[in-house]
């Protein structure tokens, strides 16, 4: 055989060769676009500063929207129903992780399996392990915020300690029904369950915050520019028009009100971009269109 055949076919396998690598490459590069694309759409890493990302993560399989209704209060109806014309509200169920100094730190676990919560589904698909969770930090005690914390009677997050405000600890579990979802929860992770002040040093440098109104404990969490405000919002186009509005939830309407105000007021003032478990689109707002209220309340 000639140097030149010799040549020719050498060519032409390189060039088979490199339409097949071409050709799995490109399908690879589908799949993991596809699943880009999958994890968009309930997922988003966020770079808070150079130590810290913000991981967020959608709990509700489907579109999630509060009832114009819901916000009526005793005599907020007409209000309501002027400010917003497609008569329902864009929300969520959503979690929060950081990841800073090595640790990942979760906050609030959703509505769990049973009630239609894809926490563990997004955490799979992001390839978090569940015990690879060093804390989960939890807003207040509501079944939407602790129903993923459990499989039965057994801790999902083997390694987590668990740190909720005392105030709602009291109110849900050391005074409320021993067989309730949140008395159950707090049971699974026994030993490794912390309960604290709001003086408290928290790990990784996260300070808690006094938030009630929503619940008698309810918890907002700071780390650095970011906050963490659990249900300070349901609706939150909404409640940004005008910040006295309440969701039906609200188990103290004054009380809601007040610390609405005063944490909006508090993140606008220090540049903080904020999370909240009900908020639309990436879960993260830094609440511009809120104006600075001070004064009557009512």
């Amino acid at each position: 055989m000639t140097t030149t055949k010799l040549l020719t076919l050498a060519a032409a396998a390189m060039l088979a060769l490199a339409c097949t690598n071409k050709a799995k490459n490109a399908a690879k590069g589908n799949g993991n676009g596809a699943k880009a694309k999958a994890e968009a759409a309930h997922c988003e890493r966020i770079a808070i500063d150079s130590t810290m990302t913000l991981i967020s993560i959608k709990d509700n399989a489907e579109p999630k929207y509060m009832p114009n209704s819901l916000f009526y209060g005793k005599e907020d109806s007409a209000l309501v129903e002027a400010l917003s014309s497609s008569g329902k509200v864009e929300s969520s169920v959503s979690c929060f992780i950081i990841e800073t100094q090595g640790k990942r730190a979760l906050f609030d676990t959703g509505n769990g399996p049973a009630r239609g919560g894809k926490l563990m589904e997004r955490l799979e698909e992001l390839g978090i392990a569940p015990d690879s969770i060093d804390y989960l930090l939890l807003t207040h005690l509501h079944n939407d915020h602790i129903g993923g914390m459990t499989r039965g009677d057994t801790a999902v997050f083997s390694r987590a300690e668990v740190y909720v405000a005392q105030k709602e600890y009291d109110y849900w579990v050391a005074n409320g029904k021993a067989d309730s979802p949140a008395a159950k929860a707090m049971r699974a992770y026994q030993g490794r369950l912390h309960r604290f002040e709001y003086s408290d040093a928290l790990p990784l440098g996260i300070v808690p915050m006094a938030a009630p109104g929503h619940t008698p404990g309810h918890t907002a969490y700071q780390k650095g520019r970011l906050l963490i405000v659990g249900d300070l919002f349901h609706g939150l186009s909404l409640q940004l028009i005008d910040l006295r509005l309440c969701a039906d939830y609200d188990m103290d309407r004054r009380r809601a009100i007040e610390t609405r105000l005063k944490f909006s007021n508090y993140a606008r003032d220090n540049g903080l971009l904020t999370a909240g478990m009900h908020y639309p689109g990436n879960g993260t707002s830094d609440l511009v269109r809120s104006k600075k209220i001070v004064g009557t309340i009512y």
